[in-house]
Formats: C-alpha cells, sequence, structure tokens
C-alpha cells in the first residue's frame, strides 16, 4: 500500500548539503567547486526550488501523472494553479518515499526541496 511522501524540514541549518538517505549520494553541491551543481542518484526523485524544478525522474512524473508535460506546463499547471512545488512533491504516493524541504529563514521565504525513494 502506498503512502504520501514522508518529510522532514530543515529550517535553521537550511543550508546544510542534502544527501540521498538510501546510497549517500550528495545530491546538491556535489563538487566543491561548484556548490550549485547538481547530482541526482537513481533514488532521486526531484530536485527544486520554489520557482522551478531542477531535476524530475521519471517514475517522480509517471507517480504524478506529469508524463510528457513540459516545463512550462508543469510551471503553468502546478506552480500557479496548484499550490506550487512544495504542495505539488507532497502528492507523491511512491512506497517508503522522503522529502527533504529545506527553508532560507524570513524575510527570504525561499524552498528547496529534495526527493528520494527505493529503487524496486
Amino acid at each position: 500500500m502506498n503512502k504520501t511522501i514522508q518529510r522532514t524540514e530543515l529550517k535553521t541549518f537550511y543550508y546544510t548539503p542534502v544527501h540521498c538517505p538510501f546510497c549517500g549520494t550528495r545530491v546538491m553541491g556535489a563538487d566543491p567547486a561548484d556548490e550549485t551543481r547538481i547530482t541526482a542518484c537513481l533514488h532521486t526523485l526531484f530536485i527544486a526550488h520554489d520557482t522551478a524544478f531542477e531535476y524530475r525522474a521519471e517514475r517522480f512524473d509517471r507517480n504524478l501523472n506529469l508524463n510528457g508535460l513540459s516545463e512550462k506546463e508543469v510551471e503553468e499547471r502546478w506552480l500557479r494553479e496548484e499550490g506550487g512545488v512544495d504542495a505539488l512533491t507532497n502528492r507523491v504516493t511512491l512506497a517508503d518515499a522522503i522529502k527533504v524541504a529545506a527553508y532560507a529563514p524570513a524575510p527570504s521565504a525561499y524552498g528547496s526541496y529534495y526527493g528520494f525513494a527505493p529503487v524496486e
């Protein structure tokens, strides 16, 4: 039986590098020379920010019926009409999926989101 994604939030140490809980791969800031570099492992479902997705896995798209939708279509349909990236990624129903939500403190109100799930 699938459940909604498990969620943890980083508010104080929001800048802490995020690692996959299943294999340990550092997914954001993986290259010390380029802290913005993204490295998605097999378990990574998505890497996103409030304004857009940086990475979407096929199984993430399938799970949320986003198959075949362009970035623009996802942005128009979900980011504007359905409550944004945070709300959309909360709908994942893959078994044992985990989401890390990192929020920069006020006045920023900026969020980053990382999703992972075991590979079947």
